[in-house]
């Protein structure tokens, strides 16, 4: 095929070395940031007013849209990245393909509103899901859009759509539950940051598709992207429906609590992670058929990555309990003891990511799909074995689900590598050790000095423990590490090359 016809969708260009440079990263972290900069000021401040009830209604009728959101934005996406080669015609086919499969997923989360009405025993969540489920045929759109973008490294749109989709969705969120709307102030939240940052995805690409379909294309592309995209499903589906049978089981104020939990713990790790993803697969899809410079890429990733979203982990886990006790009040009192661990389980998952995008990068997603389904089925099986009443409760039984999956992942990752799990890990451990030395110590030095101090003065007693503590680990260590990370990856700007 001529050259003229791929376009700039066509063959992939060798990588000089450092992900298009770092304003590359500086859009993808300053999109991160504020992302959840605007999910956490909207998840404290509508919980604070509509409650845990009413926030669990909303969750409700949220949940499920967000699942079919991650499943036809993914659909194509990744797969279109993952590509050595990429012709227009086959990104035109995928645009319309994805399209299709949100306009079938519009109308499956509208007939689900018949179902959940019911169950949760409150119509308002069939308008809820038809409102939701419009969305999604533009949401199906803007995914093959940003499966072009992410292949051109073109962060900068992308972060566009979250700043101005998320951003309204914010203040539309916040206004509605300021006039009392409950419920309806977390959906119309969703509702403007789906469909309006759909709209300017693809307004902004500039991009537009001509009507063809190579049916051979479309399916070379499911391949990839239908299993990774089912693990995804999985992955977030399990939640959803998780957070279902919480709420017709222990009520909609537990399901409020839980909700919340997760969402404080979830949106530093989605974001951080879906932020890493962009900026990891096309890097490593490039050397996917040169398993040492793949292991150098991985390794190099584990230790950029690590110097930030540990240390983040180790605040979170002692700043999280005063912070919801200042901001929320006693109603939310279940919802700190209840993140900890989620904290905690998150910082596992940033040890492990890369190691998992490198089965992607060499065409096996079905290894995070098998393992997903597994940690689903015990997770289904002791929610409705055990029925937990409380937030608590759910996450440990949440936890409990997630212990089969780094057993079977990590062992995959390294025979795709060639490697030991040690190798593929041991970038991180160093910082991550020193995370959670610092964090002990931001918890315990202050209980033995003043355990009568209020949340505002334990927060900062916790926050000076832990930076005073960590600047005492990190200038002695901080050349050991750096001196590690360069003798396995043979060069001393092993942060600043994470890409490369």
């Amino acid at each position: 095929m001529a050259t003229g016809a791929r376009g700039r969708a066509g063959r992939r260009e060798p990588d000089p070395g450092v992900m298009r440079g770092p304003v590359a990263v500086l859009w993808s972290a300053g999109e991160a940031a504020a992302a959840g900069a605007f999910s956490l000021t909207s998840a404290f401040i509508v919980a604070r007013i509509v409650g845990p009830a009413e926030l669990g209604i909303g969750a409700a009728a949220v949940s499920l849209h967000i699942l079919f959101w991650v499943g036809v934005n993914a659909f194509f996406a990744d797969a279109m990245v993952q590509r050595t080669v990429l012709e227009e015609d086959a990104a035109a086919s995928a645009f319309w393909a994805s399209a299709s499969v949100g306009l079938l997923a519009g109308i499956v989360q509208a007939g689900l509103g018949f179902v959940l009405a019911p169950a949760m025993g409150d119509p308002r969540l069939l308008p809820m899901a038809l409102l939701l489920g419009a969305a999604l045929p533009l949401v199906g759109a803007a995914g093959a859009v940003q499966g072009r973008l992410t292949r051109e490294r073109r962060y900068r749109l992308l972060a566009c759509r979250t700043l101005v989709g998320q951003g309204a969705g914010t203040i539309t969120g916040i206004s509605c539950a300021l006039i009392g709307a409950g419920a309806w102030a977390v959906v119309a939240q969703q509702a403007v940051t789906s469909l309006l940052g759909a709209v300017v995805l693809l307004i902004s690409a500039g991009w537009r598709p001509p009507l063809v379909w190579r049916k051979r294309a479309v399916m070379d592309l499911i391949a990839i992207g239908g299993p990774l995209t089912a693990s995804t499903l999985v992955l977030h589906g399990r939640y959803r429906v998780f957070a279902v049978l919480i709420g017709s089981t222990a009520g909609a104020a537990a399901l409020g609590e839980v909700h919340l939990a997760f969402r404080l713990v979830d949106t530093v790790r989605e974001l951080a992670s879906t932020a890493l993803w962009r900026l990891m697969l096309p890097a490593m899809s490039e050397r996917q058929t040169d398993r040492l410079s793949l292991l150098a890429c991985t390794e190099r990733w584990l230790a950029a990555s690590g110097m930030i979203l540990f240390p983040l982990c180790a605040a979170m886990v002692v700043s999280v309990g005063p912070m919801t006790q200042l901001l929320l009040g006693p109603a939310w009192s279940g919802v700190s003891a209840a993140a900890i661990p989620l904290v905690i389980l998150a910082a596992w998952s940033f040890l492990a990511f890369p190691a998992g995008v490198t089965l992607v990068a060499v065409g096996t997603p079905g290894v995070a799909l098998r393992a997903n389904i597994a940690s689903s089925v015990l997770l289904l099986a002791g929610t409705l074995v055990f029925h937990p009443t409380s937030a608590q409760q759910a996450v440990w039984l949440w936890l409990a689900s997630q212990s089969v999956i780094g057993p079977y992942t990590l062992p995959k990752s390294a025979a795709a590598l060639k490697t030991s799990v040690w190798k593929i890990l041991r970038a991180g451990i160093p910082i991550l050790g020193i995370s959670i030395i610092a964090a002990t110590a931001a918890v315990l030095v202050p209980s033995m000095f003043d355990q009568a101090a209020g949340p505002t003065m334990l927060l900062v007693h916790r926050l000076s423990v832990l930076g005073s503590f960590s600047t005492m680990i990190w200038l002695p260590v901080f050349r050991p590490v750096g001196i590690f990370g360069s003798r396995f990856l043979g060069q001393r700007t092993w942060m600043k090359r994470a890409g490369g």
